[in-house]
């Protein structure tokens, strides 16, 4: 295999030249083909938003399912970036919804983080896990809660996710938006029955998150 037409197929999926991508191929450039971190020509075209090339790129047969060194996927790079047509084409051709990269990881919990509420949707949609862990022992609606992303939140919660999951350190999300001071995400999780009385490793409750002591308001929606 000409391995100056696969890294040339490569450099076209990422500059998103769509005729460079069709004319490579026709050349015999293998679409499977990764550099030197693992990455194929499917992951750089899904992070980039180039639905014209992921679709080409699909049509030849690229692998949906391959693992970068990171044990990234092309699904995780378009859901963090808000692809949600492109992470509805990885999932019809097979690609895994629930994959976990090396640090646990999903496609799920980097669309919560940084609030690309189409993409949650649809990958909730798809069958994803709302309540897997990463190696902290987080899920998505704790990644949400971490970067104050409120709509994806509301939806995370309408749709069942554990409000009072804890990770590894035994918190919750109620005590990280306690420790934000985020008065009104508080209220809105104990609406949503998150339990003010869990006691994370070190026996601390949420009200002993807030870091304000002019916070009445807080401290009153936390006390007992």
């Amino acid at each position: 295999m000409d391995e100056a037409l696969n890294d040339a197929l490569l450099e076209a999926c990422s500059s998103g030249k769509l005729d460079e991508v069709k004319k490579l191929i026709g050349q015999g450039a293998d679409v499977n083909h990764k550099n030197g971190d693992g990455r194929t020509c499917l992951m750089r075209a899904s992070k980039r938003g180039y639905l014209e090339i992921v679709e080409q790129l699909i049509a030849h047969g690229a692998d949906v399912r391959a693992r970068d060194k990171n044990n990234d996927t092309a699904l995780m790079g378009a859901a963090k970036h808000g692809y949600r047509e492109i992470c509805e084409k990885l999932v019809e051709a097979g690609s895994e919804v629930n994959a976990h990269d090396n640090s646990g990881r999903t496609s799920l919990m980097r669309a919560a983080f940084l609030g690309e509420t189409g993409v949650v949707e649809y990958l909730t949609e798809a069958g994803a896990d709302l309540d897997a862990v990463d190696e902290k022992g987080r899920t998505a609606l704790m990644d949400a809660v971490l970067a104050f992303k409120v709509d994806v939140i509301h939806y995370l919660l309408a749709n069942k996710a554990n409000v009072d999951a804890r990770d590894n350190e035994g918190c919750t999300c109620l005590m990280r938006a306690s420790y934000g001071g985020y008065n009104d995400l508080v209220r809105f999780l104990l609406q949503r029955g998150a339990d003010k009385t869990i006691k994370d490793n070190a026996g601390r409750t949420a009200v002993e998150y807030v870091r304000d002591s002019e916070n009445q308001e807080l401290i009153d929606l936390l006390k007992e």
